[in-house]
């Protein structure tokens, strides 16, 4: 079953799906969205292709499931040679959304691993723009490399050593740690 999300003039900028659009067999959605519509505060990289997302819904009384996959292109800066290159990622998750009447209070509140899955919703509506959001930062790496072997640029002239040899000397050795070049192992 195929359907599209419907989305109120009134509810704020979200990946709204209504609960009562969720059959029995469950729902299938698929969203695209144009990189304008991630306001992403980070400066580390940038969506730079629509951002395409599957998600499945199934509900079991007030409870509801949701499995899916955000794919999306995003450009990074070499954290060695400083190049800007592009990186495909697919992300899949799963989130479970339960009332907000059942959420535990402060005092009942043990996080668990297994409430890193789970959502709560108010209204008639759940919102999985966070839960997207929270896959593509997950997706960004610590480092971002433009290639597993990049080699960087060279401490003295800047150099991209991936595009060619700099004209720098051999680096100078430290006289205290020359004597650790004669031994063998």
């Amino acid at each position: 079953m195929f359907r599209q999300a419907k989305k109120s003039d009134s509810s704020p900028a979200g990946l709204w799906i209504d609960i009562e659009d969720i059959g029995e067999d469950g729902l299938v959605l698929d969203f695209v969205k144009d990189p304008s519509f991630f306001a992403i505060e980070k400066k580390d990289f940038k969506i730079v292709k629509d951002v395409v997302i599957h998600c499945s819904l199934s509900k079991c009384d007030n409870d509801i499931y949701v499995t899916g996959k955000v794919s999306a292109a995003l450009e990074f800066a070499c954290s060695r040679c400083l190049e800007i290159f592009t990186e495909q990622i697919d992300a899949e998750f799963s989130t479970e959304y339960l009332p907000e009447t059942e959420r535990p209070t402060e005092e009942e509140m043990e996080i668990v691993e297994d409430d890193f899955g789970i959502s709560y919703y108010t209204e008639e509506k759940i919102d999985i723009l966070p839960t997207v959001m929270d896959q593509i930062l997950l997706s960004v790496p610590i480092k971002p490399l433009c290639k597993e072997e990049c080699r960087g640029l060279c401490q003295r002239c800047g150099q991209n050593l991936n595009v060619g040899k700099c004209n720098c000397q051999a680096e100078d050795i430290d006289e205290r740690l020359a004597v650790l070049n004669k031994i063998k192992l």
